[in-house]
């Protein structure tokens, strides 16, 4: 029943108004069926406002009835904070009130219509009122309540049950979401994806002398590596199951395969004489055919993008892009270091590769976008310590890269892909631990079968007569990495792997004793002429090369090169009281040059014209001095006395010049001649006699034959490393 201005209502009613009922008996306020909590005093103010419905209620009659006059309050304090909490039960704004006016100077008054909702003794009482007489009928209505029905009452009644349905829905839906929540979490914290690892490893290759650096590129059913034949390299082919490797005809003497197309209709190719050349760089029909020039570009390591376009590749410290037509080349990013190995992601939104930082710092991964913008690395922790030639797989949920502390390598993988429904690693996770050295991990273009290079060898130090082709075994550890012998030919010094320390022995194995510890690596180790003394190549992490001097039983430890400078290697000057040394001062020389230096003094000179000259040898009369230039195609001599250089040797790949005892001959290898040969070049006439060739070692099981010096007697000494590199497929489990 709605009610007017001039009808009252009873402290006994329900009064609705709006989306709220009041019992004014029970003095309950609710909203929709939800009951809502009020203190006494407010609920009182309402119940006058409702009473006096329409009509002004004055603050005096309001302070009368909630405070009795004996009552010592502060009314108006009072009064202002229940009709604020009133407003806010109601949800009203007493700026822009809905429910309650306020009358400036004068009380409140109560806004909206209300309807009393009537009581059941009053709808029985409704039904029971009609009374017949004489086939008529005569109907009864209450005018105390003629709006009474029970349409309101039903009305109320459906809400609050909506209400209550509303409420156990949203309990229940949360009670599920939390249920759900919970078993999600427990099973990604204590069920995570399983780490990848290897399944089984099958060997592909069986024999031959094949050379890593070519890398392995498989078209699905076959795969393609070079093999070393004496001074030249072959491009082979064998089924991806294993067999007899057969040659391919190449279009060049010495051709590289880099990569196959993503259709496989054409290989990337580059034409070298050496590993280090930069190449020009081919397209090459799969089926045969004459190779094309891919336009101007000049590199190493190309590779393809994902969808065939654009062919990324490595020139110097530069990456460059280019269409896959030959057009549009172009530099995406100069780096300080040497990239190599760029790889597309299979979206082809992202390249990686590795970066060479040089002498102070290991091989990394970093990552850029394909435009080349946001460079980044990978690995911010540095484990492994190196890390190169990487690749993703097929479905771009792991990348595969090689990883190497010291002279171990091993193949790691990191996942790449999020799992919102398991806790996934991220961290690189090894998927081989020794003992062969695998590296070079060439996934296959569907499923998880990989190809890479394995590795296992040992060392021994030969000295080989060079008349009678024998060899007399030196008894020095099989993990040396190299030696160097003593003028008198009776102790050996040699860094050793895989910490690369420096031990010293006899040439028969006895008095073997440590001279240095980890973390400092030792390299190019050089007898004084006396034999007391011994002076290396040392390098400590995250430092420059230095040049150290350390007597022949151990002690006595000392860098000698200035401060602020670097060293590559040294040799004796034949008094022993100087040096000739590979050095640099990054602010004053950057270029490498030989530098004459007293050790005991630190007074040092440059020798003229010898920048980009190393590994200087001095001559045993003190004439000379014999160095290599940094193409390694040329041996340069030094006369002291007139300060001159003039070349004395020239080849493909040449190694580090020795001393004959007698300072007549200048001997050295060529790793490029069919025999990796060792040559000498007389001093004075400049003639060059070949001295020895290692062929019957190498069709044996001599993997590489290293010249490391001429002993007193004329005879050479040689590093020979045995083992064999071959290609092994991997079948990985990749969660």
């Amino acid at each position: 029943m709605a009610l007017g201005s001039n009808i009252q209502v009873d402290s006994a009613s329900i009064v609705r108004f709006g989306l709220f009922e009041a019992d004014l008996a029970r003095s309950v306020l609710s909203r929709q069926g939800i009951r809502i909590k009020i203190q006494e005093q407010p609920f009182r103010i309402l119940a006058m406002l409702l009473q006096q419905n329409g009509e002004i209620v004055r603050r005096e009659q309001l302070s009368q009835s909630l405070w009795p006059k004996d009552t010592h309050v502060n009314f108006e304090g009072s009064l202002n904070a229940a009709l604020k909490k009133l407003r806010a039960a109601l949800q009203d704004d007493a700026e822009n009130p809905r429910f309650i006016e306020t009358v400036p100077r004068q009380g409140y008054r109560f806004l909206p219509p209300v309807h009393v909702v009537p009581a059941v003794s009053d709808i029985k009482i409704a039904d029971q009122l009609s009374l017949g007489r004489s086939g008529s009928s005569v109907e009864l209505q209450l005018q105390l309540r003629p709006e009474s029905s029970t349409e309101g009452a039903t009305e109320a009644f459906w809400d609050r049950r909506r209400a209550e349905r509303t409420q156990r829905w949203f309990d229940t839906m949360l009670l599920t979401v939390a249920i759900l929540f919970g078993s999600w979490l427990l099973f990604f914290i204590v069920y995570p994806v399983p780490r990848p690892s290897v399944q089984r490893m099958t060997r592909i290759t069986n024999g031959g002398r094949i050379d890593e650096w070519g890398g392995i590129v498989s078209d699905g059913t076959r795969i393609f590596f070079l093999q070393r034949d004496g001074g030249h390299w072959s491009l082979m082919q064998t089924s991806v199951e294993g067999g007899n490797a057969e040659k391919m005809a190449a279009p060049f003497e010495n051709t590289r395969l880099f990569a196959i197309s993503p259709d496989h209709s054409q290989f990337l190719i580059g034409q070298f004489a050496r590993h280090d050349d930069e190449m020009p760089l081919w397209l090459w029909p799969v089926q045969g055919g004459e190779p094309r020039r891919l336009g101007r570009a000049t590199g190493h390591d190309p590779a393809w993008s994902p969808d065939g376009t654009q062919i990324a590749f490595v020139r110097d410290q530069s990456v460059y892009s280019i269409h896959h037509d030959g057009t549009q080349l172009r530099e995406l990013i100069r780096l300080n270091g040497r990239p190599e190995d760029p790889a597309w992601s299979p979206d082809g939104a992202k390249i990686r590769l590795a970066i060479d930082a040089g002498e102070y710092g290991n091989e990394s991964l970093w990552e850029m976008s394909a435009d080349g913008t946001g460079l980044h690395t990978i690995l911010a922790n540095g484990t492994p310590s190196r890390q190169a030639a990487g690749n993703w797989t097929a479905d771009g949920k792991y990348f595969l890269f090689s990883g190497c502390e010291r002279y171990d390598c091993n193949l790691w993988a990191i996942r790449d892909d999020w799992s919102w429904f398991r806790r996934s690693h991220h961290a690189p996770v090894p998927l081989t631990s020794g003992p062969d050295s695998l590296h070079v991990a060439t996934p296959t273009q569907t499923g998880s079968r990989i190809f890479a290079f394995s590795f296992r060898s040992h060392r021994e130090l030969q000295e080989l007569e060079p008349g009678s082709l024998r060899f007399t075994s030196l008894s020095v550890d099989a993990n040396a990495e190299e030696a160097a012998v003593s003028a008198d030919g009776q102790m050996v010094v040699y860094s050793d792997r895989p910490d690369s320390s420096l031990w010293r022995s006899r040439t028969d194995g006895s008095q073997r004793i440590r001279l240095t510890n980890p973390p400092l690596e030792g390299s190019f180790p050089r007898w004084s002429p006396r034999g007391e003394q011994i002076l290396f190549t040392g390098v400590r992490p995250g430092q420059p090369r230095q040049i150290y001097l350390l007597t022949a039983d151990g002690g006595s430890l000392r860098p000698v090169l200035p401060k602020g400078w670097e060293g590559l290697n040294a040799d004796w000057s034949p008094d022993g009281y100087r040096i000739v040394v590979t050095m640099r001062n990054q602010k004053i020389h950057p270029a490498y040059a030989l530098y004459l230096l007293e050790p005991t003094t630190g007074v040092l000179k440059e020798l003229a014209d010898s920048k980009d000259l190393s590994d200087p040898r001095w001559s045993s009369d003190g004439r000379y001095i014999a160095a290599r230039d940094s193409s390694k195609h040329r041996i340069v001599l030094y006369d002291v006395r007139k300060e001159t250089w003039a070349s004395i040797a020239s080849g493909g790949l040449l190694q580090s010049p020795h001393w004959s005892s007698n300072g007549a001959f200048v001997y050295f290898q060529d790793q490029l001649d069919d025999e990796e040969s060792v040559f000498r070049a007389n001093v004075v006439t400049k003639k060059v006699d070949r001295v020895s060739g290692f062929a019957p070692m190498l069709r044996g099981s001599a993997a590489q034959c290293l010249f490391s010096g001429v002993a007193a007697n004329g005879s050479l000494y040689v590093m020979i490393e045995r083992g064999a590199t071959e290609i092994y497929a991997l079948d990985l489990d990749l969660p």
